[in-house]
């Protein structure tokens, strides 16, 4: 592969990429005995969606600490810790792997008392159910992307004004689906 390749690519939907989290799910769950959960999220867990073809992996844990004390069963997987990623949040590790020389696989870990998994999959179950914002969050990845193929921080900056209006929708949009289903 050539040096000069772009880091950040946005690509059709794989129907591998499930295939790819089915794969790594039960070496994740070994890794991490304690973990309550271990899921599929982002783009890549959206059939049909286009994503970067890194597969986006969340992992609850009753204690962050005990990961951070003990790296060497997510190292032995090939997931090196990346302490500056989110140092704002002490309630969560990011972990990135390459495959064959490109990265392959990002894993977030929370905490037990994060807000953001349930962030995720509220997120996740929104774009999927609902075409429009799918076709709105596709078109500005492609943007970011193509304006920052060189910087995975600014392509996600670029694309945050797009994630902070389709987390206030879904909130909504969750809002209204218990408000039917409690009044239906």
């Amino acid at each position: 592969m050539a040096n000069d390749a772009p880091v950040v690519e946005v690509v059709p939907y794989d129907p591998a990429w499930p295939e790819r989290f089915a794969v790594e799910q039960p070496l994740l769950s070994a890794a991490l005995p304690a973990a309550l959960s271990v899921e599929h999220f982002g783009s890549t867990s959206i059939p049909g969606l286009a994503a970067k073809p890194i597969i986006d992996i969340q992992a609850v844990v009753p204690e962050v600490a005990a990961v951070v004390a003990d790296l060497r069963p997510l190292e032995q997987l090939g997931y090196v810790y990346r302490p500056t990623v989110f140092p704002e949040d002490s309630d969560h590790l990011f972990f990135a792997k390459d495959t064959a020389g490109k990265r392959s696989h990002h894993l977030h870990i929370f905490g037990v008392s994060s807000l953001a998994p349930e962030a995720n999959r509220l997120l996740r179950a929104y774009i999927a159910a609902n075409p429009d914002a799918a076709r709105r969050y596709e078109a500005a990845k492609r943007r970011a992307a193509e304006l920052h193929p060189d910087s995975r921080a600014r392509y996600g900056a670029a694309k945050e004004a797009i994630m902070t209006r389709l987390s206030a929708e879904a909130r909504r949009w969750s809002r209204s689906a218990r408000h039917q289903s409690a009044g239906g």
